[in-house]
């Protein structure tokens, strides 16, 4: 057996071709990449920032047979920190209602 953890902070749908509902996954907490922003001027009158992002913040160390499905901001700053990524997720394929919002996607990606 295995477990699959949502770190996101939405749930993610995935669907089947036929547009069926194949698993949901809540969200169990959020991992992110940490940042920092560096003003850089303005444009038309915004204001402008560098954004660079460092270690993974709220990701938990690897576990046997368990996967996360997290950002993929998330996973390069894991990747860049050293971790493993072999257990991260990322969504794949969007599927999009009527109106172009992401409602699920249909596949799961590894790194």
């Amino acid at each position: 057996m295995f477990t699959i953890k949502n770190l996101t902070p939405h749930t993610i749908t995935i669907l089947q071709e036929n547009g069926s509902v194949l698993r949901v996954f809540p969200s169990e907490g959020v991992a992110r990449a940490s940042q920092s922003q560096v003003y850089a001027g303005h444009l038309d009158g915004i204001e402008l920032v560098r954004t660079s992002f460092g270690a993974p913040i709220g990701l938990p160390e690897p576990q046997k047979d368990t996967y996360y499905i997290v950002s993929l901001a998330t996973a390069n700053a894991a990747r860049a920190s050293g971790r493993q990524v072999d257990d991260l997720l990322l969504t794949s394929d969007p599927v999009r209602d009527a109106e172009g919002r992401i409602i699920g996607c249909r596949r799961l990606a590894l790194l």
